[in-house]
């Protein structure tokens, strides 16, 4: 009798452990493990080309590892939600009052069933969250090429700056020797060269800012990029041709479709859904299941007891959880059309400055070629001593050839960059955390792209003590809960 009671004992342990422990085979099949560490390896110190440099990116800027290690986070989360309960084991023991009385020992085991299938529910749930997760590693893999990208391109223009800006020291220093020449033959006076070096002190002047700003710029990029020791390289000259011209419809057709931002909001909306089904489902109550067996070592005999028992939804049917489940559906429904309207007035406020700087390379394109002209047959005309041709007439050329040099490399550099965002869906911000997101509403006195991002986060930060972005960030930051 004692052996069969022990078998019984046996038997129903292990039923239910099989369900408390999972094999192998119950593993989610998605789950991959982050194969890298947490810290990079050691980064190159030198990149030539654009390609070479979001590939140094992609491993070496900390907010995609970060990214990386929030799917990483979840995936845990993903395995531990959805194992089943652990099952309850105990010793019991009865001593009688009176030798005549039974005297018992034995063993329990309990163990909660969980109905209508809630744990599948939450899996469904983890696994958007997962999805949701993933959707934000896309964005910031986003934000960091674009990022690279328009770095790339602002330090280029300005080495270009900086090679105009020797090309004019050259020529003021040329047109300085002119003078001297010109005074020895009686042909200058010398106010006319106090002003020549004048104005090659201010074009050094000029070569110098020139010079820091191209410093800077690299610094830049190579912060985006992820190594900050990243060595300056002279980078090759890109065909000074116009980019081609993007449209509207086509630009805003992609973004709603392809926006990694929208498709995590999609997540949301399928993350709420799952939620007011898990607490429609709560209202089905758990069941306990809980057996004793015990000897009685006074009368001689076993006894099994089996309980089962569950909750009565009597006085609470969890319609508050209903409910709230019910409005955080609608807010997110609500919010992914928000986020559609907010991306396409943040693409207006873009596109509308790529169109003015288009305007601006094509109108200046134009006239480069005559101030170019301009100063060669000044210079020529002044340096043959041509009367009504003066060095301050030179100079004027000179200043006007290289304003327009100038702010044709700046609109030449501002068009690339934000052609760059269009085409990019917005995505820019590769060194802020991939929370923040960039689906802003365009506010009007607050500069677009990167510079609004950070100056409105700014702002709601220090006026929202809860510091829960609401408004446009709030898609784009909050996941789903």
């Amino acid at each position: 009798m004692q052996i069969r009671l022990a078998l019984i004992l046996t038997s129903w342990t292990a039923a239910i452990l099989s369900l408390a422990l999972p094999t192998r085979a119950d593993e989610p099949a998605h789950r991959q493990t982050i194969a890298r560490a947490v810290a990079p390896a050691d980064a190159p110190t030198a990149a030539t080309t654009l390609d070479e440099l979001e590939q140094m990116a992609l491993a070496h800027n900390p907010t995609i590892r970060a990214a990386e290690a929030l799917i990483l986070q979840q995936q845990g989360l993903l395995r531990q939600l959805t194992r089943y309960p652990n099952p309850t084991a105990g010793w019991v023991q009865s001593t009688p009052s009176r030798p005549s009385q039974g005297a018992t020992q034995g063993a329990f085991i309990s163990q909660d069933i969980v109905t209508a299938g809630k744990l599948r529910i939450v899996g469904q749930a983890e696994k958007v969250e997962i999805r949701w997760r993933c959707l934000q590693l896309e964005a910031q893999i986003g934000r960091v090429r674009n990022d690279v990208r328009a770095r790339y391109y602002e330090a280029l223009g300005a080495q270009q700056a900086s090679e105009i800006a020797a090309g004019l020291e050259r020529l003021a220093e040329d047109d300085l020797k002119v003078l001297n020449r010109l005074i020895e033959a009686r042909q200058a006076s010398r106010p006319d060269v106090l002003q020549a070096e004048i104005h090659l002190s201010a074009v050094r002047a000029a070569k110098k800012d020139a010079e820091l700003r191209l410093r800077a710029a690299w610094r830049q990029l190579a912060n985006v990029v992820g190594v900050p020791k990243l060595a300056p390289v002279t980078l090759p000259d890109e065909p000074d041709a116009v980019p081609p011209e993007l449209d509207w419809d086509e630009s805003l057709r992609r973004l709603l479709a392809e926006s990694p931002v929208l498709r995590a909001q999609a997540a949301q909306v399928r993350e709420a859904e799952l939620e007011l089904q898990l607490q429609k489902r709560l209202v089905i109550p758990n069941v306990n299941v809980q057996t004793v067996i015990q000897r009685d070592y006074v009368r001689n005999f076993n006894q099994v007891s089996t309980l089962v028992s569950a909750p009565i939804p009597m006085f609470n049917r969890n319609r508050g959880g209903i409910i709230n489940a019910e409005g955080m559906l609608r807010q997110q429904q609500q919010e992914y059309r928000r986020l559609e309207l907010a991306l396409a007035d943040q693409l207006a406020a873009t596109f509308q400055q790529y169109q003015s700087a288009r305007n601006q390379v094509e109108h200046l394109r134009e006239i480069l070629p005559r101030t170019r002209e301009n100063v060669e047959l000044t210079s020529q005309a002044f340096r043959a001593g041509q009367s009504g041709f003066d060095f301050l007439r030179v100079r004027d050329a000179e200043d006007l050839d290289r304003q327009t040099r100038s702010s044709y490399l700046d609109a030449m550099t501002s068009l690339r960059k934000l052609g760059i965002e269009i085409d990019g869906l917005g995505l820019v911000g590769g060194l802020n955390p991939t929370e923040i997101g960039t689906a802003l509403q365009a506010t009007p006195g607050v500069p677009a792209g990167l510079g609004g991002v950070l100056l409105q986060f700014s702002q709601q930060q220090q006026t929202n003590t809860t510091s829960t972005l609401p408004g446009a960030l709030q898609g784009a930051i909050t996941g789903p809960q």
